[in-house]
């Protein structure tokens, strides 16, 4: 499954699953040769995000490959459950 995630000014804002990476970038670039404006990024049922585009801003766009299902489960990963010490071992010799 690709996953498209926008990184403005450096802050990322990751696509809803099924969004098109390219219909966004369209509408960014219209708004820039616009000289800016507000372009909605995201929109579900729950949330929209838009954001202020101008000339010159930090924009970047990456689309990766994600495992959308996962063939092995995660690996376990051992915690210590034993509250930790504010001194070392070897100041109780």
């Amino acid at each position: 499954m690709l996953q498209a995630s926008i990184r403005i000014e450096g802050r990322d804002h990751f696509l809803p699953p099924g969004d098109s990476a390219d219909a966004v970038m369209g509408r960014i670039t219209e708004q820039l040769r616009a000289g800016g404006g507000f372009v909605e990024i995201i929109r579900t049922p729950d949330r929209s995000v838009r954001v202020l585009v101008s000339p010159g801003m930090s924009l970047s766009i990456e689309v990766a490959d994600v495992d959308d299902d996962p063939s092995e489960p995660a690996a376990e990963v051992e915690v210590d459950w034993r509250p930790q010490a504010w001194f070392s071992s070897i100041d109780l010799l």
